[in-house]
């Protein structure tokens, strides 16, 4: 018989894999996802009927159906929830969803607390991809030789700089979200994320590595250009837009000549400032 944390860790990996489709898509609009699909409906296959029919009724209308609670809110709509519901969906007796926007709820066992990126930065309404990012968060000189160790340094520096709490327990979300598909795509590009990550807005580190590392399975080109999003769960309809912006940008040989020729922090954000300036006004 299935228990509830076994049934609300089977919607969240579904979750990331109708997800990661939608990623490839926009990201590798001729890719082929037969195996992906044929996850996707494997996974979806033994859920109970009414699970599934509510979850891909709420996917119809939102780009997520289970969202974790966080500070007492729904992580969805930020609807206030009421003390004992979220002592409900903490114990995880039976299945539990949003008063306000029917999502289903989950209890996460720890968040990535995340600070408001305007600490670092100033109040001034900023333009273009600088919404996303900083200079704080290039790393035009990756050291890894790894996927796992590449992630690594980049959750460290997110954590340094203050935009997360614990780079360990981003840097674990991280790679359970490469185990589920790699986020590296054509021309050496990745985009490793993390999503669910409340407390504050979409912030994204650029690494380079000019050698480039395996990423993406066998047969893939090494991956020298790394995106890496920290994703809140009301900002990611958007990230699929960021993602689809991104990958376009880059794919022109040009514009990821830019970034790799960059041989100081402060190099590479000029150039991403100057490369995406037409695709994020």
């Amino acid at each position: 018989m299935t228990t509830t944390h076994s049934l609300i860790n089977q919607l969240i990996q579904l979750q990331e894999l109708i997800v990661a489709n939608m990623q490839k898509r926009v990201s590798q609009p001729n890719a082929r996802l037969d195996e992906l699909n044929k996850s996707i409906s494997a996974l979806s296959a033994d859920l109970p009927q009414q699970v599934k029919s509510h979850f891909n009724r709420l996917l119809q209308k939102h780009p997520e159906a289970i969202v974790p609670i966080a500070n007492d809110l729904c992580s969805g709509c930020g609807m206030a929830m009421a003390k004992s519901l979220v002592q409900a969906v903490h114990k995880a007796d039976s299945m539990h969803r949003c008063p306000n926007c029917a999502r289903y709820l989950y209890y996460p066992e720890q968040l990535v607390a995340r600070e408001k990126v305007s600490r670092s930065y100033g109040e001034a309404r900023k333009t273009g991809i600088s919404r996303f990012t900083s200079p704080e968060l290039m790393m035009v000189k990756l050291e890894g030789e790894t996927g796992e160790e590449v992630l690594a340094e980049m959750c460290n520096c997110m954590a340094k700089e203050g935009f997360v709490e614990d780079g360990e327990h981003l840097l674990d979300l991280a790679l359970q979200r490469e185990a589920i598909i790699s986020t590296a795509v054509d021309n050496g590009l990745a985009f490793p994320h993390v999503r669910g990550v409340e407390g504050g807005g979409l912030s994204m580190a650029v690494g380079i590595s000019k050698k480039g590392v395996k990423f993406g399975g066998p047969g893939r080109t090494l991956t020298r250009i790394f995106f890496f999003v920290v994703i809140p769960t009301a900002t990611s309809a958007f990230y699929l837009k960021l993602i689809a912006g991104l990958a376009r940008t880059f794919r022109e040989k040009e514009a990821r000549d830019m970034l790799l020729e960059a041989n100081t922090d402060e190099e590479l954000w000029k150039a991403l400032i100057k490369t995406t300036k037409k695709t994020f006004n």
